[in-house]
């Protein structure tokens, strides 16, 4: 409640200084911080003309009492779905895929195809807008334990999706939506088996390097330059997650489903990439166009690996957030408004969504 009264105070504010968002935007950071909410905060704000805010709160690492700054890098979460679709997509474009053939086209020889759920009535489409019914991995009470004695030996995505093979399914393949870490597995498998190629080179080559997102990398290994300290909440308080740029974990089984190492900053030029006049926005219109819907209208759904929502008058959102590892992320952008608008912290307890929303919705208010 602490968070969400001061922005409605400081809404006139904000719209009447909407020429300079940023007092307003590091205020609300600074609340976060304070509140407990994460250690620390980094903020991109790309607005319609072009110009970039970047904004930093707190602490990157509290043990060692570093402060976030511009090269601060978190881990993307889910946000990085986005990029395995936008993959796929550009994949669809050049014929070496097709969205709407079987699955079976590409994985039927898997030792786990034949007890998977809704196996032969997949398409690719399907994993990506999560109608699939596939159950996450991510649940599963298998992988879970797997975790308690595997130690730091990471996982095959044959693995992965071993741990719900044979499980019921989450719901009729094309007719609903569950929400399943397992579907970007899968596509992760047949971008690799349709090219031949590694999906991290592939992303790299088709994604990355094209838009000069050059503070991500892909989540392999366990060290990385500039990582902050993620956090998670236990039995004795916050804990750290990694130190000195070193997760204490390995948790490279991410992959496809959103295994990146990136900012806030690298966010933003993705999702303005995929708006009217961005670098991809031929892709960006086939990722929210015949969306997985979440209401009769059609108006709020899930399209190709992005949250969307449509306004009446045609304008739209994108969006899409990430819990992992400790580390939290949120990108949104807004065609009415022009704004592009990403955020990371480093806690788990960190609602990225809610304050990137709730900030946005700030800034764009008449």
């Amino acid at each position: 409640m602490r968070l969400i009264i001061p922005i409605i105070f400081c809404l006139a504010a904000a719209t009447a200084e909407a020429a300079d968002p940023a007092p307003f935007a590091l205020s609300r950071m600074n609340a976060a911080v304070e509140d407990g909410q994460t250690p620390g905060l980094s903020l991109t704000l790309q607005q319609a003309d072009g110009q970039r805010i970047d904004l930093h709160a707190g602490l990157a690492d509290p043990r060692e009492g570093i402060p976030v700054g511009s090269d601060t890098r978190f881990l993307s979460g889910s946000t990085g779905k986005t990029i395995t679709a936008l993959v796929a997509v550009q994949l669809a474009e050049a014929g070496a895929l097709d969205l709407d053939a079987p699955v079976s086209t590409w994985l039927s020889d898997r030792d786990w195809w034949h007890d998977l759920a809704n196996a032969d009535a997949l398409t690719l489409r399907m994993l990506l807008n999560h109608s699939a019914g596939v159950p996450d991995y991510l649940e599963d009470v298998d992988f879970f334990l797997a975790g308690l004695i595997r130690g730091n030996r990471g996982y095959s995505p044959d693995e992965l999706v071993g741990f719900v093979a044979g499980d019921a399914a989450e719901g009729e393949p094309g007719a609903h939506f569950s929400y399943s870490d397992t579907d970007y597995i899968l596509v992760g498998l047949i971008i690799e088996t349709a090219t031949g190629e590694t999906f991290y080179d592939l992303a790299r080559r088709l994604v990355v390097e094209p838009l000069g997102m050059t503070s991500t990398e892909p989540l392999q290994g366990r060290t990385f330059e500039n990582l902050a300290a993620g956090h998670t909440r236990g039995l004795f308080g916050r804990q750290a997650t990694a130190r000195r740029g070193t997760l204490k974990s390995n948790l490279d089984h991410e992959w496809t489903g959103g295994g990146w190492v990136t900012t806030p900053g690298d966010l933003v030029t993705l999702y303005r990439a995929l708006g009217d006049g961005g670098f991809f926005a031929a892709e960006g219109a086939i990722m929210r166009s015949d969306i997985n819907a979440f209401d009769e209208a059609g108006t709020r759904g899930y399209g190709l690996g992005i949250y969307v929502r449509f306004h009446e008058d045609g304008a739209y959102r994108i969006a899409h957030g990430g819990d992992f590892g400790g580390y939290r992320s949120s990108v949104i952008h807004d065609s009415r408004s022009g704004l592009t608008l990403a955020v990371q912290g480093n806690d788990k307890a960190f609602e990225a969504p809610d304050f990137a929303f709730e900030l946005l919705d700030a800034l764009t208010a008449d």
